[in-house]
């Protein structure tokens, strides 16, 4: 038995799983884009826009007619909002005339979507947007500037800005003249390293405030290389210094493996957790176990494709997933625990073995009490006899979760995968990390990740997290 609860923020940290920086001043161009940043803005992203098309294989940006391509489409979709992928769109045709290998786009704490980039040629990025908005470009306040779509694009000072309108650049500079991003000294860096895209969330002006106040940014960072893409997560003070997140959780007791078959799609445990249980099941979603307020060790579960037809796994049919659970609780709850679910089969209970069973309208569970843990399983009776190679992935982790979908496999079909993928993800003292493969594709990681299915729901849940 396990919750159904959505999970947004899971959303927020495995997708994206969606991604810098003196004012531009009438003195001249800025030396660092974070400075027109102000330090109170709600979400900021450094974005290396031209190696994510590179690696999303946008070798050509525009069909013949000025069209996106579908990869550079989606890639624009990830970075902006839609009310700003026509100026965006706009920029990218006189790609020349602007470093779109910095470029940073940032929420402010008035709920303005700000984008700016470096100019390197005015005349063809005036010229371009003078074009776009049906030659109604006009200069004032030492900007060039007119509306793309229902956006404002405005070149000045060495920067190209998409916006709401002028008066929201103007009042965002001299905000950033007081008190920029760039104070935050620890965050700052973290958006100038290395990485395709980075992410800086505050927490306690988002919907992350479980995870600390305004004091503290969830930091993330994606990675796109030919083989994969990775992603590195923690929680920060404006120093830099990171949160022991982690610390929350006793290492894993991989005792479990036991329990779980070698064709599990999602393999997910970890130890015992001091933490907010109630943050923790928000987090978990769909795959927080019942009891796991009352667990003193490691908590697992595993969910394995039951059905042969695709289209009963993609809709989450009664019969089509196994899933198990295993909750590791005090020795004196075993008893309370199975007569609390002996309860909920509604007299339906019967026991086989060192077990329990029932059926319920296509479905058939299994609950009983091993190795110290409530254990409940749909679908498949519980069995503490397989093996498996997922050791490695869970050996001296606080919390791990693996989701392997081979090539042609029932998962493949019913997500609509023409090949399949590995995601790993682990929790460390003050990192979680996670990185995805693909196996059978003959695209990059990132050209493969863009053509799942899920992507466009997973940003938009990602945006909503977020506060967008």
């Amino acid at each position: 038995m396990y919750s159904v609860k959505s999970s947004r923020v899971v959303a927020a940290i495995l997708l994206f799983c969606g991604i810098l920086f003196v004012g531009c001043s009438k003195q001249g161009t800025p030396s660092s884009l974070v400075s027109l940043v102000p330090d109170d803005a709600v979400v900021v992203k450094a974005v290396d826009f031209e190696e994510l098309l590179s690696q999303g294989g946008c070798s050509r940006m525009f069909d013949n007619k000025g069209n996106l391509l579908g990869n550079a489409e989606k890639v624009v979709s990830l970075v902006v909002q839609p009310d700003y992928r026509d100026a965006l769109t706009t920029i990218m045709r006189v790609a020349d005339g602007v470093d779109m290998s910095r470029m940073v786009v940032f929420t402010t704490a008035q709920g303005y979507e700000m984008v700016v980039m470096f100019v390197d040629g005015v005349n063809l990025v005036e010229s371009a947007i003078d074009d776009a908005s049906g030659g109604k470009c006009e200069y004032s306040d030492g900007y060039s500037h007119a509306v793309v779509g229902n956006a404002t694009v405005a070149v000045g000072n060495g920067c190209c800005w998409i916006a709401p309108d002028l008066r929201a650049i103007k009042e965002t500079i001299a905000k950033a003249s007081h008190n920029h991003f760039g104070t935050l000294v620890g965050v700052r860096q973290f958006l100038e390293s290395e990485a395709s895209a980075k992410v800086a969330v505050n927490c306690g002006n988002s919907m992350l405030g479980f995870l600390g106040g305004n004091d503290r940014w969830l930091c993330i960072s994606l990675t796109t290389t030919q083989a994969s893409v990775s992603a590195l997560a923690k929680v920060i003070d404006r120093d830099g210094n990171p949160d022991p997140l982690g610390d929350n959780f006793k290492e894993i007791d991989t005792d479990f493996l036991r329990y779980t078959p070698d064709d599990a799609a999602v393999v997910l445990a970890f130890g015992k957790f001091s933490g907010n249980v109630k943050a923790l099941s928000f987090l978990l979603g769909r795959f927080a176990p019942v009891y796991l307020s009352d667990a003193d060790g490691t908590t697992s579960l595993y969910a394995v494709a039951a059905s042969g037809t695709p289209e009963a796994v993609r809709k989450h049919d009664q019969g089509a997933w196994n899933v198990e659970t295993m909750v590791h609780v005090p020795q004196d709850f075993l008893e309370t625990g199975l007569k609390q679910y002996i309860e909920s089969s509604q007299g339906a209970a019967r026991k086989i073995g060192d077990q329990w069973t029932y059926s319920s309208g296509e479905g058939n569970y299994y609950f009983g009490a091993f190795d110290g843990c409530l254990v409940f399983s749909s679908n498949r009776e519980i069995s503490a006899g397989f093996n498996n190679g997922f050791t490695d992935d869970f050996l001296g982790k606080r919390a791990a979760m693996v989701i392997n979908v081979p090539v042609g496999s029932v998962v493949a079909r019913a997500w609509g995968l023409p090949y399949g993928l590995t995601l790993k993800t682990a929790v460390e003292s003050t990192t979680w990390k996670a990185r995805i493969t693909f196996i059978g594709s003959e695209a990059g990681a990132f050209e493969s990740l863009l053509a799942l299915p899920q992507l466009e729901d997973f940003h938009a849940r990602f945006e909503s997290v977020m506060g967008n």
